[in-house]
């Protein structure tokens, strides 16, 4: 059963009040959407970092505001700049049957099999836009480079979409290229050839 976090509403909104809830435990935020405008609240720190190292960045989640369960994104996490921990995150809920535009990371699969077959992958894109029903949003979207047994450029046109999904940027654009991969060899043994002819 997918997890459910927890959405507290807040009330106060001094700064030592922020610090009081970061302190026992809590990270501020905000909730907003269709039927929502802005709703200031609260949610556990433990358990939000469970959820975002499993979902990363717009990553999608469950949770419960008032009682209800929602679907939402996790749209905008803000880190303090020295320490680095989390001081507040932002939570886009969804309306079910209104289609979101989100960025999703682009996953390469079988990338080892490429250095056995003398080739090399050259990333250009990390993550894509795609658009879709929050439903049929999926987590990231995958290339399988298993079939790719020569120097080619991977587009975006390429990529296999799951059902109702649609990327909303340039289908020509380039994600990844394989290339020949460098070697080495070659130079040493031009070099041990010259040293034997001055040898000579």
């Amino acid at each position: 059963m997918e997890p459910v976090l927890v959405y507290n509403r807040r009330d106060i909104f001094t700064k030592s009040n922020l610090n009081k809830l970061r302190k026992e435990g809590y990270i501020p935020a905000v909730a907003y959407g269709d039927d929502i405008k802005s709703l200031p609240g609260y949610v556990s720190k433990k358990e939000f970092e469970k959820l975002y190292h499993q979902k990363g960045l717009a990553g999608k989640i469950k949770i419960s505001i008032d009682g209800k369960e929602r679907t939402a994104l996790i749209k905008e996490v803000q880190t303090h700049y020295t320490k680095g921990n989390i001081i507040h995150v932002d939570f886009q809920i969804l309306s079910e049957n209104k289609p979101i535009y989100v960025e999703v990371p682009i996953i390469f699969e079988n990338a080892e099999i490429l250095k056995s077959r003398g080739l090399v992958l050259q990333r250009q894109m990390d993550t894509v836009e795609i658009e879709g029903l929050p439903k049929d949003i999926p987590e990231h979207l995958v290339i399988d480079l298993m079939s790719y047994e020569k120097p080619t450029a991977i587009k975006l046109k390429d990529i296999k979409l799951p059902e109702g999904i649609k990327i909303t940027e340039d289908l020509d654009e380039v994600v990844a290229v394989i290339d020949v991969s460098e070697i080495t060899e070659e130079p040493e043994v031009e070099e041990k050839k010259e040293e034997t002819s001055s040898n000579a």
